[in-house]
């Protein structure tokens, strides 16, 4: 940025209002390309924000919890209850499939 002395330095000097016109319409053109990279940045972080949001949704979607307690449940030791059809339609931990029958 200038000074005060270099404006006054370039105004006494032939053409100064012309060189600090030049500097100010410089400057203005940078600060507007980087105002519009900003815009551009926040874009991106929104969209990615979203997509996030999504993947996380998604992923919530897909964890199996317990209907007796409620917990999520690990795969591998769960006890899936099935219909006639082979459709998943109860899942249990197997402490808590014990207890349904005592």
């Amino acid at each position: 940025m200038l000074k005060k002395m270099e404006i006054g330095e370039h105004m006494s000097g032939e053409g100064g209002q012309q060189e600090i016109r030049q500097k100010i319409e410089s400057t203005l053109n940078k600060l507007q390309e980087l105002k519009a990279r900003v815009a551009e940045l926040k874009r991106r972080c929104e969209e990615l924000r979203t997509m996030e949001s999504q993947r996380l949704e998604k992923a919530a979607l897909n964890v199996v919890r317990c209907d007796k307690c409620g917990h999520t449940l690990d795969p591998a030791t769960a006890v899936v209850i099935r219909d006639a059809n082979g459709e998943e339609r109860r899942h249990y931990h197997q402490g808590c499939f014990k207890t349904l029958f005592k």
